[in-house]
């Protein structure tokens, strides 16, 4: 059995495909599986691809299925894993080459059945390059220690502990005791899905230090950066099904928490809606945030925002007037052109 299962969601990224399992084939822990899931491609070339790289390598095994989105090809790959810990890639993303080897270093067999290795990483995109840290210190945190750090897990502006399932080693066994929780209708946050059941139950997890291995690369295609109209349906449902997790998991204060996190994700709605090539953004921005649901909770919900973006869209959403609405869309758009 290998050390470590390394698992490659695959849909149409030919262009990317190359770098990412190349990445993983040529790391300096050698004893780990690849497992890579075709989610039914259609482009005609990741599927020969992915057999490719089994016929050269016995480490890599591939899955063919029909598509099933970004969720369903994760849990088909972890469910046909052999390892104890699993890592998650995604295809177009990349490691480098020690990332195996420095992360594994740091396990405990004790907890191997129900612990996790978090790294740091790094944002690639065309006009910027920046690292990003785990907001917890470096160190080994223990339930003890777990228990008020998943208080607040969710609800803030940066998170403790990043919630993508990628650039971690996660015990087999946790993350499949807690499939259970996943929803394939989720289309965004997804990660959250499952990371956040798993940070609940974990009983060991480390924050490596410096460790920036995994490479995130920023796309134009990507749903963060183009404007999607089933983001609020999406929202509402992630809220439905992240307090429904806090409460299984009796989570202290988790209504309270998952309020804030309504909120915080109400500031990418608002970005989503400026992003709308639709000419009539100051109406439909104003239509939204007057909903009276929604207008209850951001003015009886109470959350800390700290950089300059987030606060222009905090203050947008509790005045959605066409002035505030025109002069937010207007430095969204601008920045949009410089980073992209």
């Amino acid at each position: 059995m290998s050390k470590i299962s390394f698992i490659i969601p695959i849909y149409n990224t030919s262009k990317y495909l190359d770098k990412c399992v190349e990445s993983v084939l040529d790391q300096t822990l050698s004893d780990i599986e690849i497992i890579l899931v075709d989610d039914g491609s259609t482009d005609g070339i990741c599927p020969k691809m992915c057999d490719d790289y089994a016929a050269k390598d016995s480490r890599v095994r591939v899955i063919h299925k029909e598509n099933g989105g970004l969720m369903s090809a994760w849990i088909c790959g972890s469910k046909a894993a052999t390892s104890d810990y699993l890592c998650y890639v995604d295809s177009d993303d990349w490691v480098d080459t020690e990332m195996a080897e420095s992360l594994y270093a740091l396990t405990d067999s004790s907890f191997a059945t129900s612990e996790i290795i978090s790294s740091n990483y790094i944002v690639e995109k065309n006009n910027e390059r920046r690292k990003e840290t785990q907001t917890l210190k470096p160190g080994v945190y223990f339930r003890q220690d777990l228990d008020k750090i998943c208080e607040g897990l969710l609800g803030a502006e940066i998170r403790p502990v990043t919630m993508s399932r990628c650039m971690k080693l996660i015990s087999k066994e946790l993350l499949l005791n807690n499939l259970k929780y996943c929803n394939t209708a989720i289309s965004m946050s997804e990660d959250v899905n499952i990371t956040l059941p798993c940070l609940c139950d974990c009983q060991r997890l480390v924050i490596a230090e410096g460790s920036y291995f995994y490479h995130y690369r920023l796309v134009g295609e990507s749903i963060v950066h183009n404007y999607n109209p089933k983001l609020l349906p999406n929202l509402e449902l992630t809220d439905k099904t992240f307090r429904e997790i806090l409460a299984d998991k009796k989570v202290d204060g988790y209504e309270a928490q998952m309020d804030r996190e309504f909120i915080i994700m109400l500031l990418v709605i608002l970005k989503n809606e400026l992003r709308c090539p639709d000419k009539d953004t100051a109406a439909r921005v104003k239509k939204l945030f007057l909903r009276p649901d929604i207008r209850k909770k951001v003015t009886s919900t109470k959350v800390d925002v700290t950089s300059k973006a987030n606060k222009l869209l905090y203050y947008c959403i509790k005045h959605p007037n066409p002035v505030v609405v025109a002069v937010t869309k207007a430095i969204i758009t601008a920045y949009d052109r410089k980073t992209n």
